[in-house]
């Protein structure tokens, strides 16, 4: 008789990005990171036990509560890298049976959205709740989970805390006081075809770039920079920072050798809008940052000036662009 698990896992949004790799096999980062949790783009990853002595193998989840999935598609590559997780997980839990390891995205996958880090996330949380259920173990704990999520995607290790998790040289963990509560999440999805530079071997390409000599210490003063401005409640230096950091990022790609990009026409064209129709006409507007993608992520207060906001940006932008946006869904 088979038994099947099923685990789910947000992605999550760097504002401060890691980028960069002190250990590429162990995904040990440069820098500290800090970022914003994600919990309405989600994976979805499912173990069914299979006979003993077949191999582990995986396949597209095509449902989950009754609502049909659009499939993820693996390359031999990208499942082969999903299945040697899956074995350290069972090499580190002493389990020798295998499994069939299906997975889906509700959001779209490989275009700067950070489904990596979703799904290896909910790849480790099945797997280390699965196996104890059937070998009698004890699961363990949550930043020990996130550690050994880590060795598969650097930046799943964030999507076990919330609304804040830091990752830095002693893992990650979670952030509780940065104030603002709970803030409006959009990400307008200007072009979400598959990257053409995958962002692990973004992470071996900045190295070449001259401007990455300084960027680690740029990067942990931005931590502690943008951390005291939200304590402080100063969400304007909050911008600027987290403005500032993303093209940092960004101009490492653009300056790599060989050189790459993700930016695109659509994406200058929602920066250049939402600016100009927030911060520079009225002085106020949501946090902006894009991941190692052509997409354009917005942070917004959850106040009567922030939801009016993210209003403007569904009725506008959506227009010509998806947007995904925490409080209401796909436009």
């Amino acid at each position: 008789m088979s038994h099947r698990f099923r685990a789910t896992a947000p992605s999550n949004i760097a504002l401060i990005k890691y980028m960069g790799k002190t250990d590429t096999a162990a995904n040990r980062p440069t820098n500290t990171s800090l970022s914003y949790t994600l919990n309405h783009l989600n994976s979805i990853v499912e173990l069914e036990t299979l006979e003993k002595g077949a191999p582990d193998r995986w396949e597209p989840l095509r449902e989950h509560e009754g609502q049909s999935l659009t499939p993820i598609e693996l390359s031999e590559k990208g499942a082969s890298r999903f299945l040697a997780h899956l074995s350290r997980l069972k090499a580190r839990l002493g389990y020798e049976g295998s499994f069939v390891v299906r997975s889906a995205n509700d959001f779209p996958s490989d275009c700067g959205l950070a489904s990596s880090a979703s799904s290896f996330a909910a790849l480790t949380r099945v797997t280390l709740a699965a196996i104890p259920r059937l070998t009698d173990q004890r699961e363990l704990p949550v930043r020990e989970a996130a550690d050994l999520s880590r060795q598969g995607s650097g930046s799943s290790c964030r999507s076990f805390f919330s609304p804040w998790s830091i990752w830095g040289a002693e893992g990650a963990t979670e952030v509780s006081d940065l104030g603002f509560g709970d803030l409006l999440h959009q990400v307008i999805v200007v072009d979400d075809e598959k990257k053409a530079v995958s962002s692990s071997e973004a992470h071996v390409r900045v190295a070449s770039s001259a401007l990455f000599r300084g960027r680690p210490e740029r990067a942990e003063e931005r931590v502690t920079a943008l951390i005291k401005s939200l304590q402080a409640e100063d969400w304007g230096r909050a911008f600027e920072i987290t403005w500032a950091e993303f093209w940092d990022m960004h101009a490492l790609f653009e300056t790599s050798e060989p050189s790459f990009g993700y930016m695109t026409a659509g994406s200058l064209d929602v920066l250049r809008f939402v600016r100009s129709e927030s911060w520079e006409k009225r002085g106020d507007g949501p946090l902006v940052t894009m991941d190692a993608g052509p997409n354009v992520h917005l942070l917004h207060r959850n106040d009567p000036y922030g939801r009016a906001f993210a209003a403007q940006i569904e009725k506008t932008l959506g227009e010509r662009y998806k947007v995904f946006s925490s409080h209401g869904g796909r436009v």
